[in-house]
C-alpha cells in the first residue's frame, strides 16, 4: 500500500504532462490549420534530421533520378527500358569484345552467346545499383528511428520519428518502395540465370570435338596413353638417330693427335 501511494503523484504528474502536450499538439494542429498547414508539416520543421538525409526526401529522389526510377514507372514501362539498355550492351559493347575473342565468319554461334554473357552481366550490374538504392530507402522508411549526421561522419545521431512521421514512411515502404525492390530482385535473378544458361551453352558449343586427327591420334589437346607412348617412340627414334651419326663420324669424337 505505501508503494501504490508513493507512485500516485508520479503517475498524476505523467498524466499532466500528457494533457499538457495533448493540448500543445492540438492547438500547434489548429494552428496550421488555419495557416493552411498541417500537423505533419509541423513535424517536419521540427525534425533535427537534415532534409536530404530523410528517409521521405531520399525516396522522392530515387523516383526524380533519371535511371533510379525506372522501376517505379510500372512493370511495362520499366521491361521496355531495361530491354532497350540490355540491347544497346549487347551490340555496342558486348558484341565487339565478343569479337576479339572469336571469328564471327567462322564462329557465329560462338560470338552471339559470349555475348550475350556479357550483356547479361552489365544489365545485372545496373539493376545491382538500382536494388541498392531502393532497398537501403525501403529499410530507412519501415524502420521507427532515422540515423543521420549533423555536420560529418563524426557526429552521428538517431532520431526516433514522431507516430505520424512514423505511419506515413511506412505507408512509403510498404506500397510503394518494397514492389520496386521485389521487381529489381526478379530482374537480377532473371539476369543471373541469363548468364548462367549462356555460360553453359558457350562450353558446349566451345568445347573440343576430339574428332581431329592430328600427329598424336584423335583428342589433340587431352591427354592419352596412346599419344604418350606414340611421343615417346619419336624420341627414342631421334636418340638413335643422333647415336647413329656420331657413329658414321668417328673423327668428330676422336681425339685430336698431338704431333
Amino acid at each position: 500500500m505505501t508503494s501504490m501511494t508513493s507512485m500516485r503523484p508520479l503517475v498524476a504528474r505523467a498524466r499532466a504532462r500528457g494533457r499538457v502536450s495533448g493540448r500543445r499538439v492540438a492547438s500547434r494542429a489548429r494552428a496550421d490549420d488555419r495557416d493552411g498547414g498541417s500537423l505533419l508539416d509541423a513535424m517536419e520543421d521540427a525534425c533535427p534530421v537534415p532534409r536530404d538525409q530523410r528517409p521521405a526526401s531520399q525516396l522522392a529522389e530515387l523516383r526524380d533520378g533519371f535511371v533510379l526510377s525506372w522501376p517505379a514507372l510500372g512493370a511495362g514501362p520499366y521491361a521496355l527500358r531495361m530491354g532497350g539498355l540490355f540491347g544497346f550492351l549487347y551490340a555496342a559493347v558486348a558484341y565487339p569484345i565478343a569479337c576479339g575473342s572469336y571469328d564471327p565468319g567462322t564462329q557465329f554461334a560462338e560470338t552471339c552467346v559470349s555475348a550475350l554473357v556479357g550483356a547479361s552481366g552489365a544489365t545485372a550490374a545496373m539493376a545491382l545499383n538500382m536494388y541498392n538504392g531502393w532497398s537501403y530507402v525501403r529499410d530507412r522508411l519501415l524502420s521507427a528511428t532515422v540515423e543521420y549526421e549533423e555536420t560529418g561522419w563524426y557526429d552521428g545521431q538517431v532520431y526516433v520519428k514522431d507516430p505520424e512521421m512514423l505511419a506515413r514512411d511506412r505507408l512509403l515502404g510498404t506500397y510503394t518502395a518494397r514492389p520496386v525492390v521485389e521487381l529489381l530482385r526478379k530482374t537480377l535473378f532473371a539476369c543471373g540465370a541469363t548468364a548462367m544458361v549462356s555460360l553453359v551453352a558457350l562450353k558446349v558449343i566451345d568445347a573440343p570435338s576430339g574428332s581431329v586427327r592430328g600427329e598424336y591420334g584423335a583428342n589433340m589437346g587431352y591427354y592419352s596413353e596412346s599419344s604418350a607412348a606414340r611421343y615417346e617412340e619419336d624420341e627414342d627414334e631421334d636418340e638413335d638417330a643422333d647415336v647413329s651419326t656420331e657413329a658414321f663420324n668417328p673423327s668428330s669424337t676422336a681425339p685430336a693427335l698431338e704431333d
